[in-house]
Order: structure tokens, then sequence, then C-alpha cells
């Protein structure tokens, strides 16, 4: 017998019993649909992340931090207290780790968390605590945007990225396009005199902090609070951070590293010992330098170090460790995101490998049942001169062409329910981008050889049986 005909009467069988047939295609189908949208969905996942890291330029980057334990975070912000005598991040350990080999730039970060000058964010009637990160602008780290732009070199103060939970605070809703071009304020403890302040030559009498009170002493205590203007220029992309506001790093420095007056004579008093009445500054204002701040604030955040090529990450990492330093890579993440999405496409293709061992143990049974059902066939093809392999063939051919149409038909729903379903899940990513949710042609592929598969095997056992049958008996079988 050809091929052709063994499928004409494999279909011919299937339709003659078409509900139990159906049923058993069913068993396939809904294993084959749960492997196709399982396993499309976690490559699909890992290739968007694999491209995220490429396009971001993380897959090169390294960040440093005082921390030794510390976890790659694509926006930088990755440091945190540093403890008594650590080795802190000056401007120094930035150009020596700037002259390593196959470096390419390094983007210094400095938290503030309103604890240097700004008391609260302020839009209108609206007042935010403030978490201001400021970081080099030289397009070593890209912030993620939804709207907007990032800071530029040229950026030294007065500008603002927001992340969209901020933006949402402050009542920039949806994109939070309708922020850009916008001016918040940061409104400043009393006394401040960093960047943006006017230096007067008579200080206020200080104010006299009582116990519990919420105020800041010290001879320029007079003076008023400041609302610095920031004119909002982006929105970083939803799932980044929570509530942060991305400064030029010049400028939280200048925020922090406010000035001090020298030699004040308070008028009530004739000396500098305080007084309560204005006090003339003498000996002008001092500013203390960038070193002096740094050491005195326990140094830069953290930096990202970009390079020219992956190969040369764990080499740079290693040298930058050995400075007494924690580093973490941006591939080491990769590596990790990308194993937890192997294992999960393990786990769930083995919960669709359970489906279709179920569907096959369904396969074998209609078959058995077509057996016991065409015994006397089987005895009139024998008789006619069908050999054994024959019988065997068929049965077979029966039992893969089951599995082939359950696995078609998965592949197509599945298909099917991924593309209905690209919208809703475009929602839980951010900046608007999408994995592209289309089933690979590999994946059917396997899909499908793997159900015809199983539906050969589960086929072996009736097909031998019914090869074995001796065609009197069949004959005399009612």
């Amino acid at each position: 017998m050809r091929w052709r005909d063994y499928l004409t009467l494999s279909l011919r069988s299937l339709r003659r019993s078409r509900t139990r047939s159906l049923l058993t295609i069913a068993a396939i189908v809904i294993g084959a649909t749960g492997i196709t949208i399982m396993l499309t969905f976690v490559t699909s996942v890992k290739s968007y992340v694999v491209n995220q890291f490429v396009q971001s330029g993380e897959a090169r980057q390294i960040q440093v931090s005082q921390s030794q334990n510390l976890s790659f975070n694509p926006l930088g912000n990755n440091g945190g207290p540093t403890a008594p005598g650590t080795k802190i991040i000056t401007p120094n350990i930035e150009l020596q780790i700037a002259a390593f080999p196959h470096v390419t730039g390094v983007s210094a970060e400095i938290g503030q968390n309103g604890g240097n000058g700004i008391e609260y964010l302020v839009l209108g009637s609206t007042k935010l605590q403030p978490n201001i990160v400021g970081y080099q602008a030289n397009h070593v780290l890209k912030i993620p945007l939804q709207a907007g732009r990032d800071l530029t070199s040229t950026d030294s103060s007065g500008v603002v990225i927001l992340t969209a939970d901020y933006a949402n605070a402050l009542g920039f809703s949806g994109s939070g396009a309708s922020a850009i071009g916008k001016t918040i304020y940061f409104h400043t403890y009393p006394g401040y005199t960093g960047v943006g302040a006017v230096l007067p030559s008579t200080l206020p009498p200080q104010v006299q902090c009582s116990q519990g009170q919420n105020c800041r002493g010290g001879p320029t205590s007079g003076l008023p609070s400041l609302n610095l203007p920031a004119r909002v220029v982006g929105v970083v992309a939803k799932g980044y951070n929570s509530q942060t506001v991305y400064v030029p790093l010049a400028w939280a420095i200048g925020i922090s590293n406010q000035s001090q007056p020298n030699n004040v004579i308070y008028q009530s008093s004739g000396n500098n010992q305080g007084g309560s009445g204005p006090g003339q500054v003498l000996g002008g204002w001092k500013t203390p330098p960038l070193s002096t701040f740094l050491i005195n604030s326990n140094g830069y955040q953290s930096l990202t170090v970009k390079v020219d090529n992956s190969a040369y990450l764990s080499s740079t990492a290693s040298r930058i460790r050995k400075l007494g330093f924690g580093a973490v890579t941006g591939q080491s993440q990769l590596t990790q995101q990308t194993n937890a999405a192997n294992i999960i496409g393990l786990v769930l293709g083995a919960l669709g490998l359970i489906a279709l061992a179920i569907a096959a143990l369904g396969v074998m049974n209609t078959m058995i049942m077509s057996v016991l059902e065409r015994t006397r066939e089987i005895g009139v093809m024998r008789a006619l001169g069908a050999r054994r392999s024959t019988i065997r063939r068929l049965f077979t051919f029966e039992a893969l062409v089951l599995g082939f149409l359950g696995g078609f038909f998965g592949v197509a729903i599945g298909s099917v329910i991924l593309l209905l379903g690209k919208p809703l899940i475009a929602k839980q990513f951010p900046n608007g981008t999408t994995p592209s949710l289309t089933v690979p042609l590999w994946l059917v592929a396997v899909v499908i050889a793997l159900t015809t598969f199983i539906g050969f095997l589960s086929g072996l056992l009736p097909s031998r049986r019914a090869a074995r049958l001796d065609p009197i008996e069949a004959l005399r079988y009612e």
C-alpha cells in the first residue's frame, strides 16, 4: 500500500468514530496549546530582556559601590550606607577606573534623600518627600524614558527627570508627557546656602531651636527658605524605581555642598559666639572644595562603568574589586534573568508534557477501541492477502494522524490566544515596549513533531495487537 492509501484509510476510520476521535484530538490540543503559549511567552520575554540589555548598553556596564554585596540596578543608584572605615568613591577613584584598558566612560551618582537642604518638592498645593539622585549625563548611564529626553552634559542645573510614580503623584497622569516643560520647585530648609541662594553680608538673627523642634540652628538659621525652580525634561518608564527625581550631578552637589560664613560678628553681643541680633559676615563665605565635601558625605553613592566590549567585563570588574570596592556587571544580571527564564520554561514545559502524556493515554485507548471494533475488518483484510506489517502500519498511521492534528490545531489555537492577549500583556511592560509573542517556527515544528511522536508511541501497542490477530478468529468475531 502507498502512504496515500494509509492516509485515506486513517481519515476514513477517524470519521467513522467522529466523536471519539474529536475528544482524543481535543486532549492533545489542550497539551499542545499549553506548551505553545507557555514556551512562546518564556522565549519572547527572554529575547526581550536580552534586547533591552543590549540596546540600553547595560550588557557592557559595571556598577561600582562601597558595598561588596550589591545587585545590578539599571538606573545606577545601587549604593547605600557606608560603614565606618569603608573606602569611599572619590573623583580620583573615578579617574583611576576611567584609565583602565577598555573602559570607555564612567558616570558618578550621588544620592540626596532630602537630607542636605531640600525639605520637600512642591507643585501648587502638592508637596512630596524628596528623593533626589544626581548623575553625570555623559551617555554612560541611559535612563529608560517614556516621555521627554535624557539629561545632557550641557544641563548644569534647573532641570529634572521624574520617575512615573512622582509624575503621577504630581498630577501628570498617563505617559507623563504633560509634565514635560512644566516647572516644579525644590523647597529648601530655612538657612539654605547652597547653589541658587543669595549669600548676604549681613545675617538675620539666629533661630533658637527648642527641644523637639524641627529646625536647624547656626549662623545661617535665620535665612529664609527658598523655592528652587526645576523644569521637567523627562519621565522615566514605568517599572523603574518608585519615587525618585534625577538631576545633573553638579546641581545635586551644589545643593548639598552649602557655603558657610567666616568670622560673623553679632551686633547684640559684640563677638562671634552668636546672639539675638543680626550678624555681620566679616570674612566672607566659603564653599568647601569638592574633595572635602565628598569625604564628609561618604563619597559618591556609586559609579557606572562602561567597557568597549562585553568580553572585558569580568577582567575589568576584577580590577575594580582589587581597589576595595564592590563591582557587579550587567552581564551577570542578564545571566541571572535568562537562567530564571530557562527554569520557568522547563517547569512550564514539564507541565505541558504531563498534559500530553495524559493525552497519549487517550490516544492509546482510542486505538485499542478501534482495534476491537474493527476486528472483523482486520480479518477480511488478512483473508484478502494483507500482511501483518500492513495492518501494523495502518493503525500506527492512524495514531500518527491523531497526534499530528492535535499538534497542528494546538499551535494554531495557542497563536490566536497569544495574539488576542498581546495588548493586555503589553501593559505589564515599561516604555511601551512588548515582547514579540510570536510563535517561532522552531517551536511550531517541535510541538507538532512531539505530538506526532506521542501519537506514534501510543499507537505501537494497539497496532501490534491488531497485526497479531488470527485472521480466522477475526472473521468469526461479532
